[in-house]
């Protein structure tokens, strides 16, 4: 008996995850052309420079990545605002997120689900012991409680961006931070110095992640 016939075999996932620097895509004349009307709008309503500049990197990074698959210009890009501010896209099914930190801003899309993704330039905080006592599964408790003083940042950070990955794909809050990795497909980047990215969709996978770094 042929048991493939009787099997249904998850649909695979599709995900690209593209990390750019800020002051690359803030390079050119002007960095505000892609962007519609109302995201202009928002941006000169942002009174901190680093804040402003980080909305516009994302704004104009996510019009360059969805134009691609949309077949259309970065400024004809369907994106709209949810009421929670999160800007969606109503083009082709395509699902997006956007994360940005320091200098780095990152999208994440796909056309078969829901996707989250995090980016964090690795870095001491003094709140970590009590973040991840609040907010890490046990193995990531396990995992940091473990780890050398000189390692801490970097395993606390391996485990945020997941859980922040995880939380924004599946729509939950910090509140159910103890258990979104078991709720959602998820993978980690760690090939570019100092900075920890994570991506998560949600789905039965298998997850395939194309990954475009500097």
């Amino acid at each position: 008996m042929n048991l493939r016939k009787f099997i249904r075999w998850p649909s695979p996932l599709n995900v690209a995850v593209h990390l750019r620097g800020v002051d690359e895509l803030l390079s050119n004349s002007n960095p505000l052309a892609p962007l519609s009307a109302d995201e202009t709008r928002r941006a000169a309503e942002i009174r901190s420079l680093p804040r402003r500049n980080a909305f516009v990197a994302g704004r104009k990074l996510a019009r360059e990545v969805l134009s691609v698959p949309l077949d259309c210009a970065p400024e004809a890009v369907p994106i709209l605002a949810e009421s929670n501010g999160n800007p969606v896209s109503i083009g082709e099914g395509i699902q997006f997120n956007v994360s940005h930190c320091g200098d780095w801003c990152a999208v994440a899309w796909s056309a078969e689900s829901a996707v989250g993704v995090d980016v964090e330039t690795i870095r001491p905080v003094p709140s970590m012991p009590a973040l991840v006592s609040n907010f890490f599964p046990p193995a990531a408790q396990r995992a940091f409680d473990s780890a050398t003083p000189q390692n801490r940042a970097k395993v606390f950070f391996h485990w945020w961006t997941q859980i922040e990955a995880a939380l924004k794909a599946s729509g939950r809050g910090l509140d159910d931070s103890f258990d979104c990795l078991d709720q959602v497909l998820h993978e980690t980047c760690d090939a570019v110095p100092g900075v920890a990215l994570a991506v998560a969709a949600e789905g039965r996978g298998p997850l395939t992640i194309t990954w475009h770094l500097p």
